[in-house]
């Protein structure tokens, strides 16, 4: 079997974050284990996430809530690129685009 020479491989270019978004490099998780649970909350909280300077410290059902709603977010910008309605200037006429939970729809009623 031949060896395989790394002088050889090609060069990998230079990271460049700033091309994944303005936020990108900023985001980041600290997990905290065995902090108290913040008022009403029956859970403790495990972690902070960090964006953009600001530290959100979260529970379990919270970070769970947090990925559902970016999930739904990413499937909602892919369908509005699908169907071509990400360039209008004025949004999105469907609407689909704006992402809320359940109960923060019921709160702006």
């Amino acid at each position: 079997m031949a060896k395989f020479n790394y002088k050889d491989r090609q060069p990998k270019s230079k990271f460049n974050p700033g091309k994944f978004g303005s936020t990108w490099a900023s985001i980041y998780w600290k997990g905290k284990p065995g902090l108290s649970p913040m008022g009403d909350a029956n859970q403790p909280i495990i972690g902070a996430l960090s964006i953009g300077g600001k530290q959100f410290d979260l529970t379990f059902s919270e970070c769970n809530k947090i990925i559902d709603t970016l999930h739904d977010a990413k499937e909602a910008a892919k369908i509005a690129k699908r169907l071509g309605t990400t360039s209008n200037s004025a949004g999105s006429p469907i609407g689909f685009m704006e992402v809320m939970s359940e109960m923060h729809e019921k709160q702006r009623r």
